[in-house]
């Protein structure tokens, strides 16, 4: 398990990076909607649609979805800041709902009808709100492919500082009903790592004083963000009984195992360079 997980890794990791440098930008918005709508495809069964059918429906629904927004956002370019205030909207809901849950777990149950259609409409908000973050930033001539790279730094180094330390120091559970490996002391290992590195990363990228304590904020505020989207597949998995959102890739799950965190950070993440300014 081990030497497969390292392996995918070695593969994937390195291509995914040159493709976010070399891509043009339909090429890179392509390749965002690819992946995403196979995300969305292990969504479905999340959500509770265990036939292929109706799941590669949804999938393709979604992969149209994202046409659509990509044809909205070079029209009418002021609909993205609308997106992504949406985006964000949903994430703190999404808090109180994984607060709710650790706090009155709820038994594995066939889910309802409603339920169904609830987390489907989920799905779209966070996949859709993604794609437009992630293209967004790389069509963004003040941002491009640079900023999506400090991105992927910032959730990969805390995901890898909240492992580490959890492992090491981990005592006090952040939410054992949801998620049970993980602790606060993994969130405080995660969010002194972004602090490093946003010292770094606006040293390196010569930030004004003002932008250096702005996009620290916006940093840890994504970091953050990260942990509540790892959360809520969490859950979402809990309730349909199963250990990971697919078996796509060797060693480490699903697509949407890896990128639970990416998916709800980066629009936090944009919306918040927008607003500052940087």
């Amino acid at each position: 398990m081990l030497k497969q997980r390292i392996l995918t890794a070695v593969i994937l990791g390195p291509l995914i990076l040159w493709s976010v440098v070399v891509f043009s930008h339909r090429a890179l918005a392509i390749e965002i909607g690819l992946i995403l709508s196979i995300a969305a495809w292990e969504w479905a069964r999340l959500s509770g649609i265990h036939h292929q059918l109706v799941r590669i429906t949804y999938s393709v629904f979604m992969a149209l979805a994202m046409l659509a927004l990509t044809l909205l956002m070079h029209t009418h370019s002021e609909f993205m800041q609308i997106i992504l205030w949406i985006v964000a909207l949903w994430w703190l809901i999404a808090l109180v709902i994984i607060a709710v849950e650790n706090q009155h777990p709820q038994k594995q149950k066939p889910i309802t009808t409603n339920q169904l259609v609830v987390n489907l409409l989920a799905g779209m908000v966070i996949l859709l709100g993604a794609y437009v973050a992630i293209v967004g930033l790389h069509q963004a001539p003040q941002y491009g492919y640079v900023f999506i790279l400090v991105l992927l730094a910032l959730i990969w180094l805390a995901d890898s500082a909240a492992y580490f330390t959890g492992k090491t120091f981990g005592k006090h559970k952040l939410a054992v009903h949801v998620s049970p490996g993980k602790t606060w002391e993994g969130v405080m290992g995660a969010l002194v790592a972004t602090l490093l590195a946003s010292i770094i990363i606006t040293t390196i990228m010569e930030f004004t004083d003002i932008n250096r304590v702005l996009f620290t904020l916006i940093a840890l505020i994504t970091v953050s963000i990260s942990i509540v989207g790892d959360l809520l597949e969490s859950l979402f998995k809990r309730r349909v009984g199963v250990k990971d959102s697919s078996q796509l890739l060797p060693g480490h799950g699903g697509i949407l195992d890896r990128i639970d965190s990416l998916v709800a950070a980066a629009p936090v993440f944009l919306l918040g360079l927008m607003l500052a300014r940087i």
